[in-house]
């Protein structure tokens, strides 16, 4: 039994990380192993042992214990013939008797799903208000979509299937709430946020892309079902350009794919498709880190029935706000460490949750 006490976390190799991360083993798996020292220790009298009811007392323990804070499960579901990986992160307290809602956290592209937790900061922000979060794999570290070129589209990945199909799975084992799905993401990742949006029509209540924007092949016939946005783009952006342009988001070669609409047309494009008059309330967020030699200005727009907010970042990179610098400023710019990226989301889903 001793050796039970101690399964409930390990360290796992991280990725160039010497101390690793801490992964937990849910608590189902330590009452499988309860069970199978039983059965060795018993034998025969096993019979005996499922008479008493316990055996039915440890399969509902096995649907209702809650897990500990800082569980997070690494997950395969079968789509096309591909086995499609995920990282879902439960909140303290987790039971089956609760309904959670969920934030999909899309991974931008040359990223997965285990390096963008600590990139995005979201669990601990998450866990305060009982959100699981979710991070997908893509193949060959991108998202498949129109008018963005990448591998997963040479190769005619159906990412939207895969997203629709991990959203059913989750109402269905992981007790998540089907009005209350939310999705945000860096570059890439916050790319495919805007086309999830367009193709899943109604499925997620908000999202909250991150350096983004539409690609140009499609914006004239890109719409959505009206839904709360929270936008955050840099201005001195090197990847995707804050006025538009080609983006230098992609390993594929330069062609007609992976131009951007502006961010001005973006931010047009989103109050028309929210029915957001112009009316709008503007205000600068504290300059915290002078030295960062960036400022935020938040604006929010008064739509009908939904939300949208803008952060626009002075001199912001291709980069997370209030994260890490991942890349040279070189490549991708500043960081701005006026504000953090992980909060501003999670409260904007809060707020329309």
């Amino acid at each position: 039994m001793r050796e039970l006490l101690f399964m409930k976390r390990r360290v796992l190799p991280g990725n160039g990380n010497a101390h690793g991360t801490i992964r937990f083993i849910p608590f189902e798996l330590i009452v499988l192993q309860l069970l199978m020292i039983i059965h060795k220790h018993l034998g025969k009298s096993l019979q005996l042992f499922y008479s008493t009811g316990t055996f039915i007392f440890l399969l509902f323990l096995i649907q209702s214990k809650g897990y500990t804070q800082g569980t997070d499960l690494q997950r395969k579901i079968p789509i096309d013939q591909l086995q499609r990986e995920y990282l879902i992160h439960l909140p303290p307290g987790y039971s089956s008797t609760g309904i959670y809602p969920v934030i999909f956290a899309l991974h931008g592209g040359g990223g997965n799903y285990e390096n963008t937790p600590a990139l995005y900061n979201l669990n601990t922000v998450a866990d305060k208000y009982n959100f699981i979060v979710v991070y997908p794999n893509a193949i060959n570290k991108s998202w498949c979509m129109k008018g963005v070129g990448g591998m997963a589209n040479e190769q005619d990945i159906d990412d939207v299937k895969f997203i629709s199909v991990l959203m059913d799975t989750l109402v269905r084992n992981y007790h998540a709430d089907s009005a209350s799905f939310f999705c945000t993401g860096l570059s890439r990742g916050g790319i495919f946020s805007f086309f999830l949006v367009s193709k899943l029509s109604g499925r997620f209540k908000a999202i909250a892309p991150v350096c983004a924007s539409i690609p140009l092949s499609i914006a004239d016939t890109y719409t959505f079902y009206p839904t709360s946005v929270l936008l955050i783009n840099g201005t001195d952006d090197p990847l995707l350009p804050f006025d538009g342009g080609h983006g230098s988001i992609s390993r594929s070669k330069r062609n007609e794919e992976n131009h951007f609409i502006s961010t001005h047309d973006l931010v047009h494009k989103i109050k028309t498709l929210n029915t957001c008059p112009e009316i709008s309330i503007a205000h600068p967020l504290p300059n915290h880190e002078k030295g960062d030699k960036c400022t935020a200005v938040k604006t929010t727009y008064q739509c009908s029935g939904t939300r949208f907010v803008f952060i626009k970042v002075n001199n912001g990179g291709h980069t997370w706000p209030g994260g890490q610098q991942y890349l040279s400023k070189d490549i991708i710019g500043k960081v701005c460490q006026d504000f953090k990226a992980e909060e501003e989301i999670v409260n904007f889903f809060m707020a329309v949750k």
